[in-house]
């Protein structure tokens, strides 16, 4: 994609949200955004990170979800990490942010664009070089995971099926 040229230079936009989702959860990603930008333009320390996809249990409890998750891994560069993993990184780069007087986060390190609040630390697992979106390849991801899930039950079904038809091919 092309960058689009805003204050302060071009910048590239990621489509991180799911349909899936509903317009609750993307209204609440939004809000948090811009309460984050408002409370840095006044001056307050601002960690808001972008964590990966995390195969938390309040996201796979939804097994359609739990499903995509696993096909998931199947499109470079996209993973999909545990709890724990995603806890420790964003703990350190929340650690960074209230400590390191030069992050992004301090409102006395210039940003061109306040966006650039939310790219810097960032732990995106893959979603921002990842040729899809994440809505085109969700059914992808569920059909790669039922196929790798019925692979063997397909090739037992194919052995018994050649073992029955085996004595009238003689």
């Amino acid at each position: 994609r092309k960058p689009v040229a805003g204050e302060g230079g071009d910048f590239y936009y990621v489509n991180g949200i799911s349909v899936a989702q509903g317009p609750n959860y993307a209204m609440a990603k939004r809000m948090q955004h811009w309460r984050a930008v408002i409370a840095r333009s006044k001056g307050n320390i601002v960690s808001s990170n972008i964590a990966p996809s995390t195969s938390t249990v309040s996201v796979v409890q939804n097994r359609t979800f739990a499903w995509a998750y696993e096909g998931m891994p199947y499109f470079t560069p996209y993973e999909i990490f545990a709890p724990e993993t995603s806890k420790s990184v964003m703990i350190a780069i929340l650690f960074h942010d209230l400590n390191n007087p030069t992050s992004v986060a301090n409102p006395k390190t210039a940003l061109a664009n306040p966006n650039e609040l939310f790219a810097s630390g960032s732990f995106h697992g893959g979603l921002w070089r990842c040729a899809y979106e994440v809505d085109s390849i969700g059914e992808c991801s569920v059909l790669l995971y039922f196929s790798r899930e019925a692979a063997p039950y397909a090739l037992a079904l194919g052995s018994l099926g050649l073992a029955f038809i085996w004595p009238y091919l003689r």
